[in-house]
């Protein structure tokens, strides 16, 4: 199993991923497909987003080859510590933040590094 550790910076704040601007609260597949699409289908272009099937997990939505794929981020518990994994615990990170950065280096299970955060813009 391989842990993703930011060994220097303690995780004192496990929703950091608010403030990101990847991150799209509890927008549906279907909103977040719509978003996607909207800000031009390019591949690596992601979002993160609360799941509205599984209590407490995240999905991270793709686009690869025109098309968004959608993968579930579920937390897991391992010595006690909150992690959270794509992969059955294969690879864990302490915090959202975290799994965005290991992806825009590693494509791990994706088919594409994480490139382009969707981001939401007000008008």
């Amino acid at each position: 199993r391989r842990e993703a550790l930011r060994c220097s910076l303690p995780n004192l704040n496990s929703a950091i991923h608010k403030t990101q601007p990847w991150f799209h609260g509890g927008v549906s597949r279907k909103e977040a497909q719509r978003l996607i699409e909207k800000q031009g289908l390019v591949d690596g272009m992601f979002l993160i987003r609360e799941s509205q099937q599984h209590v407490q997990c995240f999905v991270l939505s793709l686009c690869y080859q025109l098309k968004t794929k959608h993968y579930l981020v579920i937390p897991c518990e391992d010595g006690g510590r909150k992690y959270y994994t794509m992969d059955d615990g294969l690879t864990l990170f302490i915090d959202l933040l975290q799994l965005v950065e290991f992806h825009q280096i590693n494509k791990g299970i994706l088919p594409v590094c994480l490139k382009h955060p969707c981001v939401c813009v007000a008008l």
